[in-house]
């Protein structure tokens, strides 16, 4: 089976700039605009998703 089947997936820990959407429930976060702008991605608040998507 290929990875590229679906768009890449961030992980927990990983840091990251830019907008994402969790990958089960659809929740946006964004990275800050200050402090570089940088966001570690954690579980999601909404339902505990381990994965996330970028958007835009």
């Amino acid at each position: 089976m290929s990875s590229t089947q679906k768009s890449e997936l961030f992980q927990v820990g990983d840091e990251v700039t830019g907008s994402f959407r969790c990958a089960e429930c659809d929740l946006l976060v964004n990275a800050p605009r200050e402090n570089d702008g940088v966001l570690v991605l954690g579980l999601c608040p909404l339902c505990g998703s381990e994965e996330w998507r970028r958007v835009g």
